[in-house]
């Protein structure tokens, strides 16, 4: 009986060693399918293509509030579609490293600057500056569209309903104003410590630039032409407060930004140095050149009347626009 006893204690303690190995078994055998489940859950994650246009290393980081020229603009966390209104928030996005989703080029990527080109990526055409195809910017579903409050004044409600938008003073921005679109679009693209950066090889090379221009001390005027018209750009311009940045006199001392002037309003501020930017061919100074008041101009006298390219002193109004101007300028009037 004994025996029996000792057997039956021996069979169920076998029995009870088999039933533990087997859950044990089982469990690592869950284990196993869960941690199969999870490299390719992550590798589902790492395939998904990241967009082009990140703006930040750190999408998720957020809120972010921006002082723009309507006021105060709240976003709930750093965008990575942006859509550009204007070449010249393209300029400083890519300088800051952000590639935009669409831009607002005209229809034509020519418009750009050969260095914007350079650093820009695939992009969408969201049409005309002035007037931009709405459905097609709502189709790009961007999270942020930057604006100009003088061209794009009328399209804010629209664009708005899209996403939202930062709005720049920037057509009649002088190259101080620039600097401080720059700042603001560094902020929202969660990109100020590159700002900060690129802002320092910036003011290394004005400086360079202003040393190169010292003594020159001419008066020098800028201005778009076109078949029927002459356009300066007076110190309150863009382009104008870069040539008194670099230690020129603008001598067009007008409160306007781009006024347009008459060959006898020209012969009367006699500028010593012209910078032409023609939008076409053949442009009214080509009837002008027939005048005997333009060849008594002081510039055309002493053969300082450049033609330089639009696109890159009166369209690309950034960091990039700027440095090529200041280029452009040294290699024409430098030492």
């Amino acid at each position: 009986m004994l025996q029996r006893m000792k057997h039956f204690s021996a069979l169920s303690l076998i029995l009870m060693i088999v039933l533990t190995l087997a859950a044990c078994g089982q469990n690592n055998k869950t284990n196993s399918a869960s941690n199969q489940q999870r490299p390719s859950a992550s590798l589902a994650a790492s395939e998904i293509p990241s967009s082009s246009s990140s703006a930040s290393d750190n999408p998720a980081s957020g809120p972010l509030t921006i002082q723009d020229a309507r006021g105060e603009l709240k976003l709930e966390k750093v965008p990575s579609r942006i859509v550009a209104m204007d070449f010249s928030f393209t300029d400083m996005l890519v300088s800051l490293g952000v590639q935009p989703v669409g831009i607002a080029d005209d229809g034509s990527a020519d418009l750009f600057m050969d260095t914007v080109k350079e650093k820009l990526g695939t992009y969408t055409s969201v049409g005309s500056r002035y007037e931009p195809n709405i459905e097609l910017i709502s189709s790009l579903q961007p999270d942020l569209i930057i604006a100009d409050i003088n061209k794009h004044g009328a399209a804010l409600d629209q664009l708005g309903q899209i996403a939202p938008v930062l709005v720049l003073d920037d057509f009649q921005a002088d190259y101080d104003q620039m600097l401080k679109n720059f700042d603001i679009i560094a902020k929202a693209v969660d990109k100020e410590q590159e700002a900060v950066a690129r802002l320092t090889q910036h003011n290394a090379l004005v400086k360079d630039t202003q040393e190169k221009l010292s003594a020159s001390g001419l008066t020098v005027l800028p201005a778009v032409v076109n078949p029927k018209g002459f356009f300066g750009h007076s110190d309150h311009s863009y382009t104008g407060s870069i040539v008194k940045l670099l230690g020129f006199t603008d001598p067009l001392a007008n409160e306007t930004s781009y006024p347009e002037l008459t060959l006898e309003q020209l012969s009367e501020l006699n500028p010593q140095s012209l910078f032409l930017m023609p939008t076409a061919d053949v442009t009214i100074v080509n009837e002008w050149e027939k005048n005997p008041l333009w060849s008594k101009l002081d510039a055309v006298a002493d053969n300082r009347v450049f033609t330089v390219e639009r696109r890159n002193w009166s369209l690309s109004r950034g960091l990039l626009g700027s440095e090529q101007i200041m280029a452009d300028i040294a290699a024409n009037l430098g030492k």
